[in-house]
């Protein structure tokens, strides 16, 4: 088995579906789809590809440290009390433990992510 693990986007496994939670959405009807990609032994550390449609919705990191480098789509952050932010393809960030908002998709938005739970 390598130690390396590259994400290939013409090669992605089977992805899981999923949708806001009710008491999180706010507009349109946003589905996303998570590619799991790779992960630590102990499950602590997961990496993967996630792609969301237009709409917006609540969200909510709570004890999660997440990256995310954004590879295509146009989507506006907005953490709470802060001032909106666009983010466009090219753009990357961390969302850190606790960080509450709203993410409203503008064009389908697809980003690669590491997490730490």
């Amino acid at each position: 088995m390598s130690n390396l693990t590259f994400f290939d986007e013409n090669n992605l496994p089977k992805p899981r579906e999923g949708k806001p939670a009710p008491d999180r959405l706010i507009e349109g009807d946003p589905r996303f789809l998570t590619w799991d990609i790779a992960q630590t032994t102990d499950g602590v550390i997961r990496s993967g590809m996630w792609e969301v449609t237009p709409g917006a919705y609540r969200s909510i990191k709570g004890k999660t440290f997440e990256f995310c480098y954004i590879l295509s789509g146009v989507s506006e952050l907005i953490e709470d009390g802060k001032e909106p932010r666009r983010i466009v393809a090219g753009d990357a960030f961390v969302m850190h433990p606790g960080f509450t908002g709203v993410w409203t998709v503008i064009e389908t938005t697809r980003k690669l992510w590491v997490c730490r739970d």
